[in-house]
């Protein structure tokens, strides 16, 4: 269907065949390339309407937005374009505001302008259509946000106000409605070391090109009420005035309350925090949010830039741009097949880039810090977006990646693990955690509280390993009392025991497909299984010493075990047989874990090295270098960019 374009047409949906309307006459492409498809809002100045780009082959969907600023009266603007030879205030008014938006359009935050026009008596702006929900439905669909969400929200939009703000612009209307995250990247973005953001700023229609004139003088009061700063009310929006905006969106998204009811005019401020159910913001982000929403002008952060200073969040100037949500430690380019003698490159190599993969930059993004002990395990949520760690001293944490903020500790002082955390596996949909420990249980954990579901007991020795099947309904854990068992996570019941290896197991994981379970043993061999019956399949054996690792390659044709013997063997499950062994590191190898694409394997040793394998020609591609003592636990992100590493050292690195 068409839609009409005429803002006062009966009738204005159309067949797609029409070139006019079929009720009023109006011609229905505008600019002989933009099909309206349907109204998505109106107001008293304009509307903004859905369209598809017919110049293009992808026939991509676009917006328009029409404006009719002195009434939608047709004779009126016929009038209004014909008194004079120059054009009226509102239009050259129009014009700036399509040249501002050419101007910030360049920013992958902001949508871009397609094109900007006359037609019909109406003016005409054609930007980018962004795909997805804006934050306030977003929070109408879920729970309040936590204090890791607005730490990742303000970590990727204080860098895009510092970058309209540099370019004389004010937004005035900044909100949940206009914060729009974006539910497809776009084709090019992505590629490279850094994950895009994914929160996109939207509707520009409020924003003021300030100069030192302009700033002086008192304007036109435009915004939303509630989220608008109080000097924005009287019609002298400053830069600030977008701090404020933003940080009465963070308060409005931690509460799922609406401003207005979170201002007391008795304390002449806003009482946020007696709005918070179960949702506990720190010191600092409190005292940071309370600094936005000052209502005084001087005691208010004055610039985006001094937010990011005290959140912690680094930025980094490329291409006009300004926006890094990582702490870059160094930046280390592959070598070219030679190490140097001083040792303190993050990454060597032995050998050539891999074939058919692109050219490898590895780099430490941050650490992360907050365990007192060793760390056992690391395991990424499926969507990536954070990261959870086992400790020997007992907890559980959960991690913000794009903020290396600390979300929660799971558990309560009652309901915690009695002895180290060695193990941990998200469910396939990442609404639960298994948390396997040297106390012999196994604790089911929700992940968006932290609140602990239920704990399997029946092992008589320490839970060294966990893994759950791909469908999400079983769950496997491997003991040092020699048994592997599986437990029905649906009905929160033991399965059966599987028997079988002569000493403690290590490690035990599903093939992708779920129709094997493999383990690895202290008996120095690797066991497949028949995941449905139970039964035994096949002995690997061929380690000199204990199997302290296995992971399987997403397609399932291959097995990787890494052994207290310093190697690393691949087996081929089809034919049952050793591929290679892998020689390299100078002590135990405690974990390993191969990337998406099934191409890249990652080892992780006592020697305190973290080695990459070309897992097709079997050669080391390079070694990254960092903690101090064992690494202990490896996993790779689902974007395939992110390794994360769990040493003996008490932190975690995560590597980009």
């Amino acid at each position: 269907m068409s839609y009409c374009l005429n803002p006062n047409c009966p009738k204005p949906y159309n067949p797609d065949g029409n070139k006019f309307c079929q009720t009023c006459g109006t011609k229905l492409l505008l600019g002989q390339q933009y099909r309206a498809l349907k109204l998505i809002a109106a107001g008293g100045f304009g509307r903004t309407l859905l369209a598809i780009d017919e110049g293009k082959a992808s026939k991509s969907y676009c917006v328009i937005k029409q404006f009719y600023p002195q009434g939608n009266n047709q004779a009126n603007h016929q009038a209004n374009n014909q008194a004079n030879n120059h054009p009226t205030r509102a239009a050259r008014l129009f014009h700036q505001e399509a040249l501002r938006l050419e101007q910030l359009g360049k920013h992958p935050q902001i949508p871009e302008l397609f094109a900007h026009f006359q037609q019909d008596y109406h003016w005409y702006i054609v930007q980018e259509f962004i795909h997805g929900q804006n934050l306030a439905q977003e929070l109408a669909a879920t729970e309040p946000f936590r204090e890791g969400q607005i730490r990742r929200l303000l970590s990727q939009l204080l860098p895009v106000l510092n970058f309209i703000h540099q370019g004389k612009v004010i937004h005035r209307d900044i909100k949940p409605e206009n914060i729009i995250r974006r539910a497809t990247i776009p084709p090019g973005a992505g590629v490279g070391i850094i994950t895009p953001p994914d929160l996109v700023l939207v509707d520009f229609g409020a924003a003021k090109y300030a100069t030192a004139t302009t700033l002086a003088k008192t304007g036109t009061t435009i915004g939303s009420a509630g989220y608008a700063a109080p000097e924005q009310i009287f019609g002298k929006a400053v830069f600030a005035s977008d701090i404020y905006s933003l940080g009465v969106t963070c308060i409005h998204l931690l509460t799922q309350t609406q401003p207005f009811n979170l201002y007391d005019p008795m304390e002449n401020g806003f009482v946020w925090r007696d709005f918070l159910v179960n949702n506990p913001v720190s010191r600092q982000l409190s005292r940071i949010l309370d600094t936005m929403i000052q209502s005084s002008i001087k005691l208010r952060y004055q610039s985006a830039i001094a937010v990011m200073d005290d959140l912690g969040i680094t930025q980094e100037t490329e291409a006009g741009l300004t926006w890094e949500p990582f702490r870059r430690n160094q930046l280390t380019p592959q070598s070219t097949g030679k190490t140097g003698k001083t040792g303190k490159t993050n990454v060597t190599s032995n050998s050539r880039p891999p074939r058919g993969n692109p050219r490898i930059i590895v780099f430490a993004a941050t650490t992360l810090k907050g365990h007192s002990d060793e760390i056992y395990s690391v395991a990424f949520s499926p969507d990536g977006r954070t990261l959870a760690s086992g400790c020997r001293d007992k907890t559980i944490k959960l991690w913000e990646l794009n903020t290396a903020w600390e979300i929660l500790t799971f558990g309560g002082w009652f309901s915690k693990h009695s002895a180290e955390v060695r193990a941990l596996a998200f469910s396939p949909k990442g609404r639960s955690l298994a948390s396997g420990s040297a106390d012999h249980t196994i604790k089911l954990w929700n992940v968006r509280t932290g609140k602990e579901m239920f704990t399997f007991t029946g092992h008589s020795g320490e839970v060294n390993s966990i893994a759950f099947h791909p469908q999400g309904y079983h769950l496997a854990s491997a003991s040092s009392d020699g048994t592997i068992k599986l437990w029905d996570v649906r009905t929160l019941t033991q399965l059966t025991t599987l028997t079988g290896h002569s000493s403690l197991i290590h490690s035990v994981t599903f093939r992708p497909d779920g129709k094997i379970l493999a383990s690895g043993s202290a008996d120095a061999t690797i066991k497949l299984w028949d995941a449905l019956s139970g039964q035994e399949i096949h002995t690997f054996e061929g380690h000199s010493d204990q199997v302290l690792a296995i992971a399987f390659t997403p397609n399932g044709q291959t097995l990787a075990s890494a052994s207290a013997d310093g190697t690393i063997k691949l087996w081929d499950i089809g034919t049952a047989q050793e591929i290679t062994t892998l020689n390299g590191h100078l002590g135990w190898v405690y974990a390993i874990a191969f990337d998406r694409s099934g191409q890249i394997l990652a080892s992780g040793s006592a020697d305190t090295t973290i080695k990459l394998w070309d897992v097709d020609t079997t050669q080391e591609i390079g070694t990254l270098n960092g903690h101090s003592d064992t690494i202990h636990a490896l996993a790779f992100g689902p974007n395939n960019r992110t390794l994360a590493s769990g040493s003996f050292d008490n932190t975690i690195k995560i590597w980009r």
